[in-house]
């Protein structure tokens, strides 16, 4: 990285060495340009690009997985065409972002409220803590709090696309949330809103740059927390038990079956 700076009214300039091997998400902001053998780095480590604007609240993005298979991308699909094995797969979420072992007779409808009620005492709480007074979370608005909000939902949505990238799974295929092509990015950025999200931008909004302090402090909780391997952790977890038997490239057969895949199966008379 080549960064320009003023120091005593005079233009320097300085390299900074970014080891993308141990990179998930690099976000680029405005003003900021990327060279070809900069991005192909990225892409071969694995790592995704995200160029943000509008502090954080539009982006644009590209992943390379780090897996060949389609295992994973099967096991989703099989897991969203099914209503029962996807209410079972919301449940698991919602008890991760809850923090709770199991919640005997619990349903849906149930967790939501749950969800709703949590997210409102957490708001209160951490308003009364930091002398915040008359919040109302609003994205378009730009006090402190809700502005960092908006750039750390950002980032967590980073953060959620690269773990769905690294297993070649579609964000837009959600499981709690749907109908929208980041749906899956929500329920998994979701696990980390009222334990890291909240509390990080409360305590920002006292700050002098609350945005610029936000982001650090998060960046900080990304990986005290292992964000990426939660968020990586909690997709393997809902999607293991509906992995495919196989994991080799194969053909559908008429019988309902699968059959080897690069395998020459034409004859002179067109038959098998």
């Amino acid at each position: 990285v080549v960064a320009l700076s003023q120091i005593d009214g005079r233009n320097t300039r300085r390299s900074i060495q970014i080891p993308v091997g141990g990179i998930s998400v690099l976000s680029l902001g405005p003003g900021t340009t990327i060279s070809h053998s900069a991005i192909t780095s990225c892409t071969r480590a694995g790592a995704t690009v995200v160029f943000s604007g509008a502090g954080g609240a539009v982006s644009y993005s590209h992943a390379t997985p780090l897996t060949s298979s389609a295992k994973w991308a099967i096991a989703q699909a099989r897991l969203v065409s099914n209503e029962r094995h996807q209410r079972q797969a919301a449940l698991v979420l919602y008890k991760k972002q809850f923090g709770i072992e199991d919640m005997p007779g619990g349903s849906i409808r149930q967790m939501r409220g749950l969800e709703g009620r949590t997210m409102r005492n957490r708001y209160q709480e951490l308003a009364r803590k930091h002398g915040v007074q008359g919040f109302r979370r609003d994205v378009k608005s730009e006090d402190a709090v809700n502005a960092s909000l908006n750039v750390i939902n950002s980032i967590l949505y980073g953060c959620a696309a690269a773990a769905c990238a690294a297993i070649s799974v579609n964000p837009a295929l959600g499981v709690i949330h749907r109908g929208d092509s980041r749906s899956l990015l929500f329920d998994l950025a979701d696990l980390y809103k009222a334990s890291t999200a909240l509390p990080v931008a409360f305590a920002a909004a006292q700050k002098e740059n609350a945005v610029e302090a936000a982001r650090g402090q998060l960046r900080a909780a990304i990986h005290k927390e292992r964000m990426l391997e939660g968020m990586l952790g909690a997709l393997m977890e809902i999607l293991t038990p509906h992995l495919p038997s196989r994991d080799d490239d194969r053909l559908i057969d008429d019988a309902g079956e699968e059959v080897e895949g690069h395998r020459q199966y034409g004859t002179s008379d067109g038959n098998e």
